[in-house]
């Protein structure tokens, strides 16, 4: 067993961009944002592998996306759905949502995936308990906290629940005194799901750092 942490330098992070398969769909918005000042914001495709295949294990019938964007990491989730299987989006920046939707049309999936308009904080509180499988955060980080309440409430027992960009950039490793508000923000949720009772957790480095946890 290797007790050493394996670093992922330029040759090996070019391997693994070598073996990546982006849909075309989804490579095409890709291009689409190439040069948007937002482009960093898109889901990576480890990431959106990821997701795809976690939809996929926990049965694909019911996500719940707390932050749409542009609808890259929601068309990667509607890969792994079942038949008949739903995607409920929430997306405070209307803007974003017109794109998402208009973008998740073209790509084929648009009746499988609900845009929710508004803060997340408002729409959260009137969904059903245990209605999901799947629960992925990538939202305003501020939020983080709440929103992992609403999930443990909303997931089914045995469902998952998965936030992103917790490692902050590597900004999680500075003092803490040197910790900007966002990174403090993801030092505490990751915390708080670590700690939580109602949750198993695990903190995985795809992307930027995700918490992956199964709620008991």
């Amino acid at each position: 067993m290797a007790s050493d942490r394996l670093v992922i330098d330029e040759a090996l992070g070019d391997h693994l961009d070598g073996l990546a398969r982006v849909p075309d769909e989804i490579a095409a918005l890709h291009h689409e944002m190439d040069g948007d000042p937002d482009e960093v914001m898109m889901t990576h495709p480890d990431l959106g592998a990821l997701l795809e295949v976690l939809t996929r294990a926990t049965g694909g019938r019911r996500v719940l996306e707390v932050g749409t964007f542009v609808g890259t990491s929601a068309a990667w989730m509607a890969r792994g759905l079942a038949p008949g299987g739903h995607i409920d989006t929430l997306e405070a920046d209307p803007a974003r949502a017109d794109r998402a939707e208009d973008f998740l049309r073209r790509a084929g999936v648009g009746d499988r995936v609900t845009v929710h308009r508004g803060p997340a904080g408002d729409t959260l509180p009137g969904l059903a308990d245990r209605a999901y499988d799947l629960c992925y955060i990538d939202a305003d980080k501020g939020g983080y906290v709440a929103y992992l309440e609403h999930a443990v409430r909303l997931v089914r027992p045995g469902g998952m629940v998965v936030a992103d960009n917790v490692l902050s950039s590597g900004r999680v490793a500075l003092p803490p005194d040197d910790h900007d508000p966002t990174t403090a923000a993801l030092v505490a949720f990751t915390r708080v799901a670590l700690g939580h009772p109602r949750l198993v957790t695990s903190l995985l480095t795809v992307g930027d750092g995700i918490t992956l946890s199964v709620v008991r």
